[in-house]
């Protein structure tokens, strides 16, 4: 059944003016899957599309293919046997990894490999990973290429690290490693995820897609044994931080509330969409330029790639952070924790903290009287009927105040 409802609470919260606009990079008659920059000596911007790939040549853009297969990653080759390294195919017996040459501007077949999603280059481990229908394979120098047997017979959609923490999703669920690789194990919660990034911090998130009643943001903070789910949404396809760690929320397609591209400001719970100027709001992906000297995103879109530079990023919760100090101890907790706050004469006024679950359906709701520091909830609601494991938000107002923090029950 198709979600109908995003969490209220979104909705509710105070909103900031974000200066902004959008400018195109490349040709807009294109269907953007990814952009990537080689800087091997000459620095050459590549647009990934369905049928082909765009390189920008002396600020000429010029469109290179094989058999006008898409091409929905690239990644540089260390060693010099090839400029680069693309995965290609849309089902046929052409599908596969591919070198290609900035010298002659010609691909070669490396791998045949059916329905290729992605590739990756691991420091870690020094390996080139390459995900689709077939499973995982590696590569040490993007040559001779062997299976990760514990992916035969999975389908792989995306793969991050973060240090020697590697994270695989599939369409049977997510696994993940510690250790570089050398084993791999199942999340506890069975998500099925098809984009995931790491915050510089080693929180990750990641998109479950479609619509059902479990298709939103996604997030772990333990590298992808547990997870929680941030909100709810249908339709979204990506995910990606710019390097200031504000992550951003793609969708693919319309749905009955949201499209395009927004901000998400985990700690209140708050989307602030960036649409205005964006000449398409079908998101393929969602990265960033890094050779522009400036704090920026990149959408890649149906109908070409998009720039993002001059936002503003004094966030949300930035600015309510000024006005309350909000925290509980402890998170994860079990069976009550203290939620703490800090509130003056300005703010205090006919002020309360109220608990919601993920449904937004309120818990629990206390007055805060004058000079009072925290409140401790032991996990019931108005009934005193005790409530069940998961994520709850729990809100402080106070006048035109208001912020809100997340925390977890586990029993």
């Amino acid at each position: 059944m198709k979600m109908k409802y995003l969490f209220f609470l979104l909705l509710i919260l105070p909103s900031l003016s974000f200066t902004y606009s959008w400018q195109s990079i490349g040709p807009n008659d294109i269907e953007a899957n990814n952009f990537y920059v080689w800087g091997g000596g000459i620095a050459y911007e590549i647009i990934c599309t369905s049928n082909g790939m765009l390189v920008n040549i002396n600020n000429n853009w010029q469109e290179f293919s094989y058999g006008s297969l898409p091409i929905w990653d690239v990644e540089a080759v260390v060693l010099g046997i090839a400029d680069l390294l693309a995965v290609m195919g849309d089902g046929t017996d052409s599908d596969g990894i591919y070198y290609f040459n900035f010298s002659n501007n010609e691909f070669l077949i490396n791998r045949y490999f059916a329905n290729p999603r992605f590739i990756e280059y691991l420091p870690s481990d020094n390996h080139y990973y390459v995900g689709g229908e077939e499973g995982l394979i590696k590569s040490e120098l993007g040559t001779n290429w062997e299976t990760v047997e514990f992916f035969n017979g999975k389908y792989c959609y995306d793969m991050v690290s973060y240090e020697s923490n590697y994270v695989v999703s599939t369409d049977s669920g997510v696994y993940y490693s510690n250790d570089s690789g050398e084993n791999w194990y199942s999340a506890n919660t069975m998500v099925y995820l098809n984009d995931l990034v790491f915050s510089s911090t080693g929180i990750l998130y990641g998109i479950f897609p479609d619509e059902s009643w479990s298709s939103g943001l996604w997030s772990s903070v333990d590298y992808g044994l547990n997870w929680i789910t941030e909100f709810w949404s249908t339709n979204m396809s990506s995910a990606g931080f710019d390097c200031d760690n504000n992550l951003f929320i793609g969708w693919e397609e319309p749905n009955s509330e949201h499209e395009g591209i927004a901000i998400w400001t985990p700690d209140i719970w708050d989307l602030t969409f960036l649409n205005d100027g964006l000449e398409n709001t079908n998101i393929n992906m969602i990265t960033t330029h890094p050779l522009i000297n400036c704090i920026n995103v990149l959408a890649c879109t149906d109908s070409g790639v998009y720039l993002l530079s001059n936002y503003q990023t004094e966030t949300k919760s930035e600015l309510l952070i000024k006005n309350f100090e909000l925290s509980n101890y402890p998170n994860p907790f079990n069976p009550s924790t203290t939620i703490s706050f800090s509130l003056t004469t300005e703010n205090s006024e006919n002020a309360e903290l109220i608990i919601y679950n993920l449904k937004g359906q309120k818990i629990r709701q206390y007055s805060i009287l004058d000079n009072q520091s925290s409140i401790i909830w032991n996990g019931r609601d108005e009934n005193r009927n005790t409530v069940s494991s998961g994520v709850y938000l729990y809100k402080l107002k106070s006048g035109k105040y208001t912020a809100s923090k997340k925390m977890i029950l586990m029993k």
